[in-house]
């Protein structure tokens, strides 16, 4: 008579189980339950969830347990409940959160996913920006992660996450890390904004940042390099005022050294984001320069509703809906299966296009509008 191991017993008994839908969240019971269930050894359950690993019916994921793969021979599908957790540092008076999320909350609406939001601001007396604990993960139920990564990012914490459950990144890839990621077509927008202002006559064209480090930046400062270039232009580095942050009152000096423009003034200036613009709008004006009359100014992001109007400042429209919809697609097909080790090749990226907005600081004599939230 064929002997059977008590570990293939304990497999079939949990195969049955998978095909009647048993398991509710397709969560597995955890190795200590099974032991006490069963009455053996952690090595036999162990051996048990292998077998049915082996055969395609779970996917096992560090620190979360066993899960019943949906497309496994003979599961019966069901509804996967949990969080997606989003982390963010966003200012209060930028609606890229408030849309990013809206447009997350639609994608998700048939799911019974829910939101939850995570500051990731620093603590008082730190510098490092903050990331949830394991045990924060787990105790949330989180089932997918959705990050507005920091510049310069900390990779050993962001590995810790993709470990953890699938993981997307919005507006910004990290350098040296691969893992889903929407993002905005940057290179695109700050090449067509420049060109704006190349096409009303300027040629001493400056660019400004406070994020150097910035990935989003760093692709800005591409395009309106090559739009320069498209017009015989070559970048000159004393148009170029690359911060990491700026205050008062050393930010008006170095702006008026970077608006000499190494003694070729410039006539305009391409800003990274509207912050940025909106700081140096505020500087030219208390030193009684004119906008955009003795110098152009561009932003980029349409999200400080507040301002735009008001100072009537070109930009350069995100779409921050359009990503939050995007970014729920993919959490969508990720979170289906719980194990979140995707292979490099199989990361989904996505890249949204962005809008030029024509207002009166760039000197373009029409009055356009726009408002994502429309």
């Amino acid at each position: 008579m064929l002997r059977t191991f008590r570990y293939e017993a304990i497999a079939d008994e949990l195969r049955e189980q998978i095909k009647e839908g048993a398991f509710d969240r397709l969560k597995l019971p955890s190795e200590r339950i099974l032991m006490a269930r069963y009455g053996v050894h952690r090595n036999t359950v162990r051996n048990a969830l292998t077998v049915l690993e082996r055969e395609g019916r779970i996917s096992r994921a560090s620190k979360r347990g066993s899960f019943v793969n949906l497309l496994s021979p003979g599961a019966k599908s069901a509804p996967v409940v949990g969080t997606v957790l989003v982390i963010s540092h966003w200012n209060d008076v930028s609606t890229a959160l408030e849309n990013l999320l809206q447009g997350l909350a639609q994608s998700l609406s048939e799911s019974q996913l829910s939101l939850l939001y995570f500051d990731s601001r620093p603590r008082q007396g730190r510098s490092r920006y903050e990331l949830p604990t394991d045990d924060y993960l787990i105790a949330n139920d989180v089932r997918g992660i959705v990050l507005w990564p920091q510049s310069p990012a900390d990779v050993q914490s962001l590995n810790r996450l993709r470990d953890f459950a699938p993981l997307i990144l919005v507006d910004r890839q990290v350098s040296g890390f691969e893992t889903h990621s929407v993002v905005f077509d940057d290179f695109a927008g700050c090449r067509a904004v420049t060109e704006h202002l190349l096409q009303l006559g300027h040629r001493r064209i400056g660019f400004l940042t406070d994020e150097v480090f910035a990935e989003t930046v760093q692709q800005r400062w591409r395009g309106y390099s090559q739009a320069l270039e498209s017009y015989g232009i070559m970048p000159d580095p004393t148009c170029n005022g690359l911060f990491q942050g700026m205050c008062d009152p050393p930010y008006a000096a170095q702006m008026r050294l970077f608006l000499h423009g190494g003694g070729q003034p410039l006539t305009a200036v391409v800003c990274a984001n509207d912050t940025v613009a909106l700081d140096l709008m505020h500087q030219l004006r208390r030193e009684g320069r004119r906008i955009p009359e003795e110098v152009a100014i561009t932003g980029f992001g349409n999200l400080l509703p507040n301002s735009m109007e008001a100072v009537q400042l070109t930009t350069v429209l995100q779409p921050f809906k359009d990503a939050g919809l995007a970014v729920g697609s993919i959490l969508l097909s990720q979170v289906a299966g719980p194990d979140s080790r995707t292979p490099v090749s199989a990361y989904r990226h996505t890249e949204i296009p962005v809008q030029l907005v024509l207002r009166a600081s760039s000197g373009a004599g029409i009055l356009q509008t726009t408002d994502e939230r429309d």
